[in-house]
């Protein structure tokens, strides 16, 4: 056995060039196997890691998908807005556990601009567990124009406790050249009064202030003008989620969102197109067995003298055969390898780009049984494909070739 491996290294070494290509066919191969189904799992985690706080969203009627991205992950227009009655009506409902508004509109550098009030500081995945979101510096906001930083809009605008800043007028961050902001609303700077522990989520990058800021900011100082976004909503019972969403969608002037429901539906978008990957990564991971037949067979041309040599001092047919699989063994098992930490490096990096553009923190990546043992199909395809090398060599009579 270990003449035998040292042979099989031997002839590597021998023929490095043809060794690398069939390594890296073989680690892109199992990249691709890997890359799509190892980010969408990243995704989902992040996405209900986002959504654990609270049951239920309820928003202007409209898109589902576009009020959960909008009001949640702060991305995209909201659909519109609600009158403060439809908050205060679910704040002060019997079984309401906690209702806290959200009012959208503006924002700094291009994070946005959360109005709120303080019970949003008081949201909790369950009921006995320490709140959610921490202030890690300072406190919480007591008056208009006082400002809590997620810890991403901390880190990138430089901003500490104390320090103050100018808000702008809409969602995202518009500049031109030689332009002033006249609007006395918006020049009046805001204050930090404390800073969030990261969470990873897209409160990392939001300002939170308190609501009625927002409104004296867009002119809705009058009660009967107040509007919101959107209102996160937890109930004291399972039942009383439900009989809240139902009482909301019969009327017309609101809309409640099950978040839960729109990842659902998004994964079942997301597990179709993976159906198709799926389909690519099949072919993909046979033209890889290709390339290893491939490089099997001309590397069996190449040492057919080696294989005569080993005959005549004595070798049997069964070792030459041996010889060629151990060393196909070898190949396809250190180019799935590399696929494997290929796979993990790019979707490291693929979900932190797509997490920043999504608005919250992606997880590591995670191989998982299910998913490794697609790619370690290669390694009995690539035995399969050098069968009839192996068999070839094996007979090949040593008196024809010396």
């Amino acid at each position: 056995m270990k003449l035998a491996l040292w042979t099989a290294l031997r002839g590597l070494r021998s023929r490095l060039g043809a060794l690398l290509i069939t390594v890296i066919a073989v680690a892109l191969a199992t990249a691709t196997a890997l890359v799509v189904p190892l980010v969408t799992r990243q995704v989902e985690r992040g996405a209900q890691d986002a959504a654990q706080v609270f049951d239920l969203l309820v928003t202007a009627p409209g898109s589902g998908t576009q009020a959960v991205m909008s009001s949640l992950f702060y991305t995209g227009a909201p659909i519109g807005n609600i009158p403060e009655r439809v908050y205060e009506e679910l704040r002060d409902a019997p079984g309401t556990r906690r209702a806290v508004p959200i009012a959208l509109g503006d924002n700094y550098l291009g994070f946005p601009i959360v109005g709120t009030t303080a019970a949003f500081f008081d949201q909790r995945v369950r009921p006995s567990d320490p709140p959610y979101f921490r202030i890690d510096r300072g406190g919480s906001f007591v008056r208009e124009h006082d400002a809590v930083l997620g810890a991403r809009v901390a880190r990138e605008a430089g901003l500490r406790v104390g320090s103050t800043f100018v808000g702008a007028h809409g969602l995202e961050e518009h500049h031109v050249e030689g332009e002033e902001d006249h609007d006395e609303a918006h020049s009046e700077p805001y204050r930090v009064t404390g800073i969030l522990a990261p969470t990873g989520g897209p409160v990392d990058r939001a300002v939170l202030t308190p609501i009625e800021t927002v409104w004296e900011v867009h002119g809705e100082d009058q009660a009967a003008r107040r509007e919101v976004t959107a209102v996160l909503y937890s109930a004291e019972q399972l039942s009383g989620i439900y009989v809240t969403a139902q009482r909301i969608n019969a009327g017309q002037g609101a809309m409640a969102v099950f978040p839960g429901q729109v990842f659902a539906q998004a994964r079942d978008v997301l597990l179709q197109g993976q159906a198709a990957y799926a389909a690519l990564a099949l072919l993909v991971l046979g033209i890889a067995a290709l390339t290893v037949w491939l490089s099997v067979y001309t590397s069996g041309l190449e040492r057919q003298r080696t294989v005569a040599l080993l005959r005549v001092l004595g070798a049997g047919r069964g070792v030459v055969f041996a010889l060629v699989l151990l060393e196909t063994l070898l190949t396809v098992t250190l180019g799935v390898l590399l696929g494997l930490g290929l796979a993990l490096l790019v979707s490291t990096v693929g979900g932190d780009v797509l997490g920043a553009r999504l608005g919250f923190t992606l997880a590591a990546p995670q191989l998982t049984w299910a998913l490794v043992s697609r790619t370690l199909l290669l390694i009995p395809l690539g035995l399969l494909a050098a069968l009839p090398p192996a068999v070839v060599a094996a007979r090949v009579s040593p008196l024809r070739l010396l």
